[in-house]
Protein backbone atom coordinates (compact mmCIF):
# COMPACT_ATOMS: atom_id res chain seq x y z
CA UNK A 1 0.00 0.00 0.00
CA UNK A 2 1.28 3.47 -0.82
CA UNK A 3 0.13 7.04 -0.38
CA UNK A 4 -2.58 8.22 2.01
CA UNK A 5 -5.52 10.54 2.40
CA UNK A 6 -6.56 13.02 1.07
CA UNK A 7 -7.76 10.76 -1.73
CA UNK A 8 -7.23 11.44 -5.41
CA UNK A 9 -9.77 12.90 -7.77
CA UNK A 10 -10.33 11.59 -11.24
CA UNK A 11 -6.82 10.61 -12.34
CA UNK A 12 -6.07 7.27 -13.93
CA UNK A 13 -2.35 6.74 -13.39
CA UNK A 14 0.41 8.42 -11.44
CA UNK A 15 1.89 9.84 -14.62
CA UNK A 16 -1.22 11.96 -15.20
CA UNK A 17 -1.09 13.75 -11.86
CA UNK A 18 1.45 16.43 -12.77
CA UNK A 19 -0.21 17.16 -16.09
CA UNK A 20 -3.62 17.43 -14.43
CA UNK A 21 -2.30 19.96 -11.94
CA UNK A 22 -1.27 22.14 -14.87
CA UNK A 23 -4.75 22.16 -16.42
CA UNK A 24 -6.31 25.59 -16.76
CA UNK A 25 -9.82 26.13 -15.51
CA UNK A 26 -12.49 26.46 -18.17
CA UNK A 27 -15.85 28.20 -18.18
CA UNK A 28 -18.64 26.04 -19.49
CA UNK A 29 -19.40 26.18 -23.21
CA UNK A 30 -21.52 23.87 -25.35
CA UNK A 31 -18.49 22.70 -27.29
CA UNK A 32 -16.49 21.97 -24.17
CA UNK A 33 -18.86 19.21 -23.20
CA UNK A 34 -18.43 17.19 -26.38
CA UNK A 35 -16.19 14.19 -25.75
CA UNK A 36 -12.95 14.29 -27.67
CA UNK A 37 -13.51 17.62 -29.44
CA UNK A 38 -11.84 19.89 -26.90
CA UNK A 39 -10.02 17.89 -24.26
CA UNK A 40 -10.20 14.73 -22.20
CA UNK A 41 -10.65 16.99 -19.17
CA UNK A 42 -13.08 19.82 -18.44
CA UNK A 43 -13.63 21.35 -15.02
CA UNK A 44 -14.53 24.59 -13.32
CA UNK A 45 -13.26 26.30 -10.20
CA UNK A 46 -15.52 24.39 -7.82
CA UNK A 47 -13.68 21.08 -8.48
CA UNK A 48 -10.16 20.23 -7.32
CA UNK A 49 -7.72 17.41 -7.98
CA UNK A 50 -5.91 15.52 -5.21
CA UNK A 51 -3.18 12.90 -5.02
CA UNK A 52 -3.94 9.27 -5.85
CA UNK A 53 -4.44 6.63 -3.16
CA UNK A 54 -3.41 3.15 -4.27
CA UNK A 55 -3.73 -0.24 -2.55
CA UNK A 56 -1.45 -3.00 -3.80
CA UNK A 57 -1.80 -6.62 -2.69
CA UNK A 58 0.52 -9.56 -3.27
CA UNK A 59 1.22 -10.22 -6.99
CA UNK A 60 -0.67 -13.54 -6.90
CA UNK A 61 -3.82 -11.90 -5.47
CA UNK A 62 -6.07 -10.78 -8.32
CA UNK A 63 -8.95 -8.50 -7.32
CA UNK A 64 -12.28 -9.68 -8.77
CA UNK A 65 -14.50 -7.07 -7.09
CA UNK A 66 -14.37 -4.57 -4.26
CA UNK A 67 -16.50 -2.00 -2.49
CA UNK A 68 -16.12 0.76 0.07
CA UNK A 69 -17.92 -0.49 3.19
CA UNK A 70 -17.18 2.43 5.52
CA UNK A 71 -14.56 5.15 5.99
CA UNK A 72 -11.07 3.70 5.41
CA UNK A 73 -12.41 0.17 4.92
CA UNK A 74 -12.80 -2.03 1.85
CA UNK A 75 -14.41 -5.41 1.19
CA UNK A 76 -12.39 -7.31 -1.42
CA UNK A 77 -13.06 -10.52 -3.38
CA UNK A 78 -9.95 -12.25 -4.80
CA UNK A 79 -9.72 -14.82 -7.59
CA UNK A 80 -8.91 -17.38 -4.88
CA UNK A 81 -12.54 -17.02 -3.78
CA UNK A 82 -11.56 -15.37 -0.48
CA UNK A 83 -13.52 -12.33 0.71
CA UNK A 84 -11.66 -10.04 3.12
CA UNK A 85 -12.23 -6.87 5.09
CA UNK A 86 -9.27 -4.51 4.55
CA UNK A 87 -8.29 -1.51 6.66
CA UNK A 88 -6.88 1.16 4.33
CA UNK A 89 -5.01 3.15 6.98
CA UNK A 90 -3.38 0.31 8.87
CA UNK A 91 -3.20 -2.31 6.13
CA UNK A 92 -4.74 -5.03 8.31
CA UNK A 93 -6.97 -7.64 6.71
CA UNK A 94 -9.64 -9.97 8.11
CA UNK A 95 -10.75 -13.08 6.27
CA UNK A 96 -14.55 -13.26 6.14
CA UNK A 97 -15.52 -16.26 3.99
CA UNK A 98 -14.93 -17.99 0.66
CA UNK A 99 -17.28 -18.11 -2.34
CA UNK A 100 -15.80 -21.47 -3.33
CA UNK A 101 -17.98 -24.40 -2.34
CA UNK A 102 -17.95 -28.18 -2.41
CA UNK A 103 -21.66 -28.14 -3.25
CA UNK A 104 -22.24 -29.03 -6.89
CA UNK A 105 -24.68 -27.09 -9.09
CA UNK A 106 -25.80 -27.92 -12.63
CA UNK A 107 -24.84 -24.42 -13.77
CA UNK A 108 -21.48 -24.52 -11.98
CA UNK A 109 -22.52 -22.32 -9.06
CA UNK A 110 -20.83 -19.02 -8.25
CA UNK A 111 -18.58 -17.92 -11.12
CA UNK A 112 -15.38 -16.06 -10.23
CA UNK A 113 -14.89 -15.14 -13.89
CA UNK A 114 -18.29 -13.41 -14.13
CA UNK A 115 -19.15 -9.80 -13.31
CA UNK A 116 -19.62 -9.59 -9.54
CA UNK A 117 -20.94 -6.95 -7.17
CA UNK A 118 -20.52 -6.52 -3.42
CA UNK A 119 -23.14 -4.87 -1.18
CA UNK A 120 -22.69 -3.91 2.48
CA UNK A 121 -24.77 -2.75 5.44
CA UNK A 122 -22.74 -2.16 8.60
CA UNK A 123 -20.89 -5.50 9.05
CA UNK A 124 -23.13 -7.44 6.65
CA UNK A 125 -21.61 -8.36 3.27
CA UNK A 126 -23.49 -9.65 0.22
CA UNK A 127 -21.62 -10.95 -2.85
CA UNK A 128 -23.51 -11.88 -6.04
CA UNK A 129 -22.80 -12.60 -9.70
CA UNK A 130 -24.49 -9.67 -11.41
CA UNK A 131 -25.74 -11.58 -14.46
CA UNK A 132 -25.84 -15.11 -13.15
CA UNK A 133 -27.71 -16.92 -10.40
CA UNK A 134 -25.66 -17.29 -7.23
CA UNK A 135 -24.70 -15.21 -4.23
CA UNK A 136 -23.74 -15.22 -0.54
CA UNK A 137 -24.73 -13.28 2.57
CA UNK A 138 -22.17 -12.94 5.38
CA UNK A 139 -23.44 -11.71 8.76
CA UNK A 140 -20.71 -11.76 11.45
CA UNK A 141 -21.69 -13.36 14.78
CA UNK A 142 -24.87 -14.73 13.15
CA UNK A 143 -23.72 -16.85 10.21
CA UNK A 144 -20.63 -17.10 8.04
CA UNK A 145 -22.54 -17.64 4.82
CA UNK A 146 -26.15 -17.83 3.76
CA UNK A 147 -26.55 -18.85 0.11
CA UNK A 148 -29.04 -17.13 -2.17
CA UNK A 149 -29.97 -18.25 -5.67
CA UNK A 150 -32.38 -17.06 -8.37
CA UNK A 151 -33.98 -18.68 -11.40
CA UNK A 152 -32.13 -18.90 -14.70
CA UNK A 153 -34.75 -17.30 -16.99
CA UNK A 154 -32.85 -14.46 -18.71
CA UNK A 155 -30.59 -13.99 -15.69
CA UNK A 156 -27.79 -13.34 -18.19
CA UNK A 157 -29.36 -9.98 -19.17
CA UNK A 158 -31.04 -9.02 -15.89
CA UNK A 159 -28.91 -7.73 -13.01
CA UNK A 160 -29.33 -9.67 -9.76
CA UNK A 161 -31.77 -7.51 -7.73
CA UNK A 162 -30.29 -6.78 -4.29
CA UNK A 163 -30.97 -4.06 -1.72
CA UNK A 164 -30.16 -3.86 1.99
CA UNK A 165 -32.04 -1.74 4.53
CA UNK A 166 -32.97 -1.42 8.20
CA UNK A 167 -36.53 -1.19 9.44
CA UNK A 168 -37.84 1.19 12.10
CA UNK A 169 -36.52 -1.17 14.81
CA UNK A 170 -33.02 -1.06 13.29
CA UNK A 171 -33.29 -4.70 12.14
CA UNK A 172 -31.39 -5.41 8.90
CA UNK A 173 -33.31 -6.78 5.91
CA UNK A 174 -32.52 -7.75 2.34
CA UNK A 175 -34.67 -7.43 -0.77
CA UNK A 176 -33.45 -9.98 -3.31
CA UNK A 177 -34.53 -11.74 -6.48
CA UNK A 178 -35.49 -15.41 -6.49
CA UNK A 179 -36.73 -15.35 -10.08
CA UNK A 180 -37.12 -12.93 -12.97
CA UNK A 181 -40.48 -11.59 -11.71
CA UNK A 182 -40.20 -12.51 -8.04
CA UNK A 183 -38.62 -10.63 -5.13
CA UNK A 184 -38.49 -11.64 -1.47
CA UNK A 185 -37.82 -9.63 1.68
CA UNK A 186 -35.84 -11.42 4.39
CA UNK A 187 -35.22 -10.46 8.00
CA UNK A 188 -31.47 -11.01 8.24
CA UNK A 189 -31.48 -11.43 12.02
CA UNK A 190 -33.97 -14.30 12.02
CA UNK A 191 -33.47 -15.40 8.36
CA UNK A 192 -37.27 -15.41 8.02
CA UNK A 193 -38.68 -14.62 4.59
CA UNK A 194 -41.37 -12.06 5.32
CA UNK A 195 -42.99 -12.20 1.88
CA UNK A 196 -43.31 -15.99 1.62
CA UNK A 197 -47.11 -15.78 1.19
CA UNK A 198 -46.98 -12.99 -1.38
CA UNK A 199 -48.76 -13.69 -4.65
CA UNK A 200 -47.24 -13.05 -8.08
CA UNK A 201 -50.52 -11.44 -9.15
CA UNK A 202 -50.95 -7.67 -9.27
CA UNK A 203 -53.53 -5.87 -7.19
CA UNK A 204 -56.68 -5.28 -9.26
CA UNK A 205 -55.68 -7.82 -11.92
CA UNK A 206 -59.09 -9.52 -12.00
CA UNK A 207 -60.94 -6.25 -12.53
CA UNK A 208 -58.63 -5.28 -15.40
CA UNK A 209 -59.13 -8.69 -17.05
CA UNK A 210 -62.90 -8.40 -16.83
CA UNK A 211 -62.83 -4.97 -18.45
CA UNK A 212 -60.43 -6.20 -21.14
CA UNK A 213 -62.61 -9.14 -22.18
CA UNK A 214 -65.65 -6.90 -22.52
CA UNK A 215 -64.14 -5.50 -25.72
CA UNK A 216 -61.62 -8.17 -26.81
CA UNK A 217 -61.73 -11.77 -27.92
CA UNK A 218 -58.87 -14.23 -27.87
CA UNK A 219 -58.50 -17.41 -29.88
CA UNK A 220 -55.97 -18.96 -27.52
CA UNK A 221 -57.77 -19.31 -24.21
CA UNK A 222 -55.55 -18.71 -21.18
CA UNK A 223 -56.16 -18.77 -17.46
CA UNK A 224 -56.44 -15.34 -15.91
CA UNK A 225 -55.21 -13.28 -14.21
CA UNK A 226 -51.64 -13.94 -15.33
CA UNK A 227 -48.51 -13.70 -13.20
CA UNK A 228 -46.57 -10.48 -12.85
CA UNK A 229 -44.96 -9.81 -16.24
CA UNK A 230 -41.87 -7.83 -15.26
CA UNK A 231 -38.13 -8.47 -15.11
CA UNK A 232 -36.76 -6.84 -11.97
CA UNK A 233 -33.41 -5.11 -12.41
CA UNK A 234 -30.96 -3.17 -10.27
CA UNK A 235 -32.59 -1.97 -7.06
CA UNK A 236 -32.00 1.39 -5.39
CA UNK A 237 -33.41 2.54 -2.05
CA UNK A 238 -34.98 5.96 -1.59
CA UNK A 239 -33.09 8.22 0.86
CA UNK A 240 -35.81 7.72 3.51
CA UNK A 241 -35.71 3.92 2.93
CA UNK A 242 -39.47 3.78 2.36
CA UNK A 243 -39.40 2.87 -1.34
CA UNK A 244 -37.17 0.97 -3.72
CA UNK A 245 -36.63 1.61 -7.41
CA UNK A 246 -36.21 -1.18 -9.96
CA UNK A 247 -34.42 -0.50 -13.26
CA UNK A 248 -35.99 -3.46 -15.03
CA UNK A 249 -37.63 -4.34 -18.31
CA UNK A 250 -40.53 -6.16 -19.90
CA UNK A 251 -41.14 -8.03 -23.12
CA UNK A 252 -41.54 -5.83 -26.13
CA UNK A 253 -38.82 -5.35 -25.25
CA UNK A 254 -38.44 -2.08 -23.38
CA UNK A 255 -36.85 -0.48 -20.35
CA UNK A 256 -39.45 -0.27 -17.59
CA UNK A 257 -38.60 1.39 -14.29
CA UNK A 258 -40.95 0.96 -11.32
CA UNK A 259 -41.14 2.13 -7.71
CA UNK A 260 -42.41 -0.03 -4.83
CA UNK A 261 -43.39 0.96 -1.30
CA UNK A 262 -41.41 -1.37 0.98
CA UNK A 263 -44.02 -1.74 3.71
CA UNK A 264 -46.84 -2.33 1.22
CA UNK A 265 -44.68 -4.82 -0.64
CA UNK A 266 -44.12 -6.69 2.63
CA UNK A 267 -47.73 -6.83 3.90
CA UNK A 268 -49.89 -6.68 0.76
CA UNK A 269 -50.56 -10.18 -0.66
CA UNK A 270 -50.67 -8.65 -4.15
CA UNK A 271 -48.06 -6.67 -6.10
CA UNK A 272 -48.53 -2.90 -6.36
CA UNK A 273 -46.05 -1.07 -8.57
CA UNK A 274 -45.76 2.63 -9.30
CA UNK A 275 -44.74 2.96 -12.92
CA UNK A 276 -42.31 5.65 -14.04
CA UNK A 277 -42.19 4.98 -17.77
CA UNK A 278 -41.45 2.70 -20.71
CA UNK A 279 -38.70 3.46 -23.21
CA UNK A 280 -36.57 1.76 -25.85
CA UNK A 281 -34.63 -1.17 -24.39
CA UNK A 282 -31.25 0.44 -23.69
CA UNK A 283 -30.62 -0.84 -20.13
CA UNK A 284 -30.48 2.76 -18.95
CA UNK A 285 -29.75 3.69 -15.37
CA UNK A 286 -31.81 5.75 -12.94
CA UNK A 287 -31.40 7.14 -9.43
CA UNK A 288 -33.08 8.95 -6.57
CA UNK A 289 -32.45 12.67 -6.02
CA UNK A 290 -34.52 12.79 -2.84
CA UNK A 291 -37.31 10.69 -1.35
CA UNK A 292 -39.80 12.15 -3.86
CA UNK A 293 -37.72 12.51 -7.02
CA UNK A 294 -36.28 9.98 -9.48
CA UNK A 295 -34.27 10.83 -12.59
CA UNK A 296 -34.02 8.74 -15.75
CA UNK A 297 -31.76 9.44 -18.77
CA UNK A 298 -33.61 9.91 -22.05
CA UNK A 299 -32.53 10.08 -25.69
CA UNK A 300 -34.99 11.90 -28.00
CA UNK A 301 -33.29 10.27 -31.00
CA UNK A 302 -33.45 6.72 -29.63
CA UNK A 303 -37.11 7.22 -28.74
CA UNK A 304 -37.93 8.42 -32.27
CA UNK A 305 -39.02 11.92 -31.29
CA UNK A 306 -39.73 14.16 -34.28
CA UNK A 307 -37.05 16.52 -35.62
CA UNK A 308 -34.21 14.70 -33.86
CA UNK A 309 -31.01 13.00 -34.98
CA UNK A 310 -27.96 11.39 -33.38
CA UNK A 311 -26.58 14.82 -32.45
CA UNK A 312 -29.70 15.87 -30.56
CA UNK A 313 -28.69 16.32 -26.89
CA UNK A 314 -29.76 13.60 -24.53
CA UNK A 315 -31.79 14.56 -21.48
CA UNK A 316 -32.35 13.93 -17.79
CA UNK A 317 -36.03 13.45 -16.96
CA UNK A 318 -37.18 14.29 -13.44
CA UNK A 319 -40.15 12.33 -12.05
CA UNK A 320 -42.04 13.36 -8.92
CA UNK A 321 -43.49 10.65 -6.66
CA UNK A 322 -46.69 11.68 -4.89
CA UNK A 323 -49.66 9.75 -3.49
CA UNK A 324 -48.72 6.51 -5.19
CA UNK A 325 -48.19 8.02 -8.64
CA UNK A 326 -45.33 9.54 -10.62
CA UNK A 327 -45.44 12.58 -12.85
CA UNK A 328 -42.84 13.90 -15.29
CA UNK A 329 -41.84 17.18 -13.68
CA UNK A 330 -39.18 18.52 -16.04
CA UNK A 331 -36.67 17.70 -18.75
CA UNK A 332 -33.07 18.95 -18.73
CA UNK A 333 -30.77 18.73 -21.77
CA UNK A 334 -27.16 17.60 -21.30
CA UNK A 335 -25.24 18.40 -24.52
CA UNK A 336 -22.46 16.08 -25.64
CA UNK A 337 -22.79 13.24 -23.13
CA UNK A 338 -23.89 9.67 -23.84
CA UNK A 339 -26.15 9.29 -20.82
CA UNK A 340 -27.84 6.13 -22.05
CA UNK A 341 -24.74 3.97 -21.61
CA UNK A 342 -23.72 5.40 -18.24
CA UNK A 343 -24.46 4.55 -14.64
CA UNK A 344 -25.95 7.55 -12.86
CA UNK A 345 -25.90 8.57 -9.19
CA UNK A 346 -26.82 11.73 -7.34
CA UNK A 347 -24.37 13.25 -4.87
CA UNK A 348 -26.09 15.30 -2.19
CA UNK A 349 -22.87 17.01 -1.08
CA UNK A 350 -21.96 18.00 -4.64
CA UNK A 351 -25.63 18.72 -5.48
CA UNK A 352 -24.93 17.15 -8.86
CA UNK A 353 -25.19 13.95 -10.87
CA UNK A 354 -22.19 11.70 -11.41
CA UNK A 355 -22.18 9.63 -14.61
CA UNK A 356 -19.63 6.85 -15.03
CA UNK A 357 -18.73 4.70 -18.02
CA UNK A 358 -16.23 1.85 -18.29
CA UNK A 359 -13.81 4.59 -19.28
CA UNK A 360 -14.80 8.07 -18.24
CA UNK A 361 -16.64 10.08 -15.60
CA UNK A 362 -18.65 13.29 -15.72
CA UNK A 363 -20.23 15.51 -13.08
CA UNK A 364 -23.37 17.34 -14.21
CA UNK A 365 -25.38 19.98 -12.36
CA UNK A 366 -29.14 19.78 -11.78
CA UNK A 367 -29.51 22.22 -14.68
CA UNK A 368 -27.56 20.02 -17.09
CA UNK A 369 -24.30 21.99 -16.96
CA UNK A 370 -21.10 19.93 -17.28
CA UNK A 371 -19.02 20.60 -14.14
CA UNK A 372 -16.27 18.04 -14.61
CA UNK A 373 -15.28 15.52 -17.26
CA UNK A 374 -12.47 12.99 -17.46
CA UNK A 375 -12.44 10.54 -20.37
CA UNK A 376 -9.26 8.69 -19.34
CA UNK A 377 -10.15 7.25 -15.95
CA UNK A 378 -11.29 3.63 -15.95
CA UNK A 379 -14.08 3.65 -13.39
CA UNK A 380 -16.00 0.65 -12.08
CA UNK A 381 -18.13 2.08 -9.28
CA UNK A 382 -19.14 5.31 -7.54
CA UNK A 383 -20.28 5.83 -3.94
CA UNK A 384 -22.24 9.08 -3.55
CA UNK A 385 -22.13 9.21 0.27
CA UNK A 386 -18.38 9.90 0.19
CA UNK A 387 -18.03 10.77 -3.52
CA UNK A 388 -15.60 7.89 -3.98
CA UNK A 389 -14.72 6.35 -7.33
CA UNK A 390 -13.13 2.91 -7.44
CA UNK A 391 -11.26 1.02 -10.10
CA UNK A 392 -9.20 -2.17 -9.87
CA UNK A 393 -6.95 -4.27 -12.04
CA UNK A 394 -4.87 -7.35 -11.24
CA UNK A 395 -3.65 -6.92 -7.62
CA UNK A 396 -4.26 -3.16 -7.38
CA UNK A 397 -7.16 -0.98 -6.25
CA UNK A 398 -7.25 2.75 -6.93
CA UNK A 399 -9.52 5.07 -4.94
CA UNK A 400 -10.46 8.56 -6.07
CA UNK A 401 -12.61 11.24 -4.52
CA UNK A 402 -14.57 14.08 -6.09
CA UNK A 403 -14.31 17.27 -4.03
CA UNK A 404 -15.46 20.83 -4.41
Amino acid sequence: MSGGFPLALLTRKNEYINSLRQLKRFSYTKNASVFGKISAFVYIASMKIHDQHEITFEPKEKVISTTSSKANEMIVLFDSGDVIRFDIQGGERQHLFSVKSSIGYSDGGFDLDAETKIYTLDEIVVVVNDYKRHGFIHYPENYEILRIRRGEYHADISRFPISLFKDEKDIPHIIYGVDWNHLQIMNLDSRQILTAAKSLIEEGAEERCIEFYKTHKEGNKLAWPSSYDYFYGELKLSPDQKHFLSAGWEWGSCDLHNIYNIEKFRVNPRIVDIGIGRWEHENRGSCWVDEETVVVPYSPHFEGDTDTDKDTPQEIHFYRLSEGKTELEKKVQVPGLDLMNAEVSFSKSLNAFVFIWQVGVAVVSLKGVLIYQNMILETKSFYPDDNLLLTWEDNRINIYQIRK
